[in-house]
């Protein structure tokens, strides 16, 4: 599909918010294999690109903030007759334009208009029309009904969308609520590693409970990384989606494998499907991470959890609570290793897993590994910072509002011409 998204941005400054809107966007549609034209001002520099797009550019003129389209000047007529010809070659195999603002504001009038005489001839282009502000005054140009049946108005929220559609005179099916992206990915800068293992293991964006244990091959035991995974176990089995990531480091002998897919076998036991809820990351492109991943990549995964559940028996401080706990994860930690105590300043829950030092024996360990995913459970709808961060991961990602928002409504745009 051909997708041209339409504004008139004079250059690519990301301290200007559409700037970033517009960027995620054709990222998220060349991403998904659409091909993207962007159109941006003839000031626009010429040796300047976008990523995912290609550059076309509209005609420079000098703007005004018009209150009606009655008051369009001479030079503003006829630079809306000089931008129709341009937008009917260009947009003519276009199959969904989006623009930015230009039916909205005074400012880009003149384009907005363009586009709506332009759309007459372009029979098979379906137009999406972002509004980026709750409009008020009712402009003499916001009439929706009169554009035809390929338009439709785009704002970002559903509760103000009827008072968008009565500000342009239409109705509630005139305005079609897409939410603006905010992917980790774009937002934390994520390097290429940390995007392509997302994109092997999608469920990480996806999951109401996720978690990055940075240990050792050779450590696993000492980690209690099986009873974290009886942890993730149940808190799938209270009907939590689960991911489960432990980043090992040094699995590069055969006798280190050997004891990974040990746990493998015992994740499976306990119903976490392997490569969908748990994975080991020195199987992720083989044998590339064998020896760990980058400490970039580490810490981008990590900005992705809200859980880090920390069983460890033996600790001189444990780099990886701070770590954790600065990436925004609710802590879990070993009641039986005292000093977790200092290291996290108290501010964990706490349960006896034993320690190096401290022998816990356990009567019903099915129970024991189901009150712990209880009370996490419980810890985490009332902590409304991780409920935030977890809602917004899942909400407004490139994935999810593609998958939620963009195909569907690009595909429903289709029957708009039929009608």
């Amino acid at each position: 599909m051909r997708v041209a998204i339409l504004t008139n941005h004079m250059e690519w400054n990301h301290g200007y918010s559409l700037t970033g809107i517009i960027q995620d966007q054709v990222d998220l549609l060349s991403q998904k294999g659409h091909n993207v034209i962007l159109f941006v001002n003839e000031k626009f520099p010429w040796n300047s690109q976008v990523s995912g797009a290609r550059l076309r550019r509209l005609p420079f003129s000098d703007l005004i903030d018009y209150t009606s389209k009655e008051d369009l000047t001479s030079e503003h007529l006829q630079l809306i007759a000089t931008i129709i010809p341009i937008l009917k070659e260009e947009l003519q195999d276009v199959d969904v334009a989006l623009t930015h603002d230009f039916l909205l504001t005074g400012w880009f009038l003149p384009y907005g208009l363009a586009c709506l005489e332009a759309s007459k001839d372009l029979p098979k282009t379906r137009w999406f029309h972002w509004i980026h502000s709750i409009p008020s005054g009712m402009k003499d140009w916001w009439t929706v009904q009169e554009w035809g049946s390929q338009h439709r108005l785009v704002f970002p929220n559903e509760t103000d969308k009827r008072r968008v559609a009565e500000q342009y005179r239409g109705w509630d099916d005139h305005v079609i609520t897409i939410p603006h992206i905010k992917d980790p990915r774009t937002w934390f800068d994520f390097g290429e590693d940390s995007r392509r293992f997302i994109n092997s293991y999608p469920n990480i964006m996806k999951a109401d409970v996720v978690q990055i244990l940075p240990a050792s091959a050779d450590r696993l035991k000492a980690k209690r990384v099986s009873d974290v995974i009886r942890i993730f176990s149940e808190l799938k089995n209270q009907g939590k989606k689960v991911f489960l990531a432990v980043a090992d480091q040094w699995a590069t002998t055969r006798v280190q494998r050997q004891s990974e897919e040990g746990y493998e076998v015992v994740a499976r036991m306990f119903g976490l499907e392997l490569g969908k809820e748990f994975v080991f990351t020195s199987t992720f492109e083989k044998p590339k991470y064998d020896q760990g991943i980058p400490r970039k990549m580490l810490r981008e995964l990590m900005l992705l959890s809200n859980l880090f559940v920390f069983p460890t028996e033996g600790e001189s401080f444990g780099l990886v609570v701070p770590e954790a706990a600065l990436c925004g994860a609710l802590l879990v930690l070993n009641d039986s290793l005292v000093m977790q105590r200092e290291v996290s300043g108290n501010n964990a829950l706490f349960f006896p897993f034993g320690s190096y030092c401290i022998n816990h024996h356990v009567d019903n360990p099915d129970q024991f590994f189901r009150d712990i995913a209880s009370i996490v459970i419980r810890r985490m709808v009332l902590d409304q910072v991780i409920k935030a961060k977890t809602f917004c991961r899942q909400t407004y990602n490139m994935d999810t509002l593609y998958e939620k928002y963009y195909l569907p409504i690009f595909k429903e745009s289709e029957t708009w011409l039929k009608g």
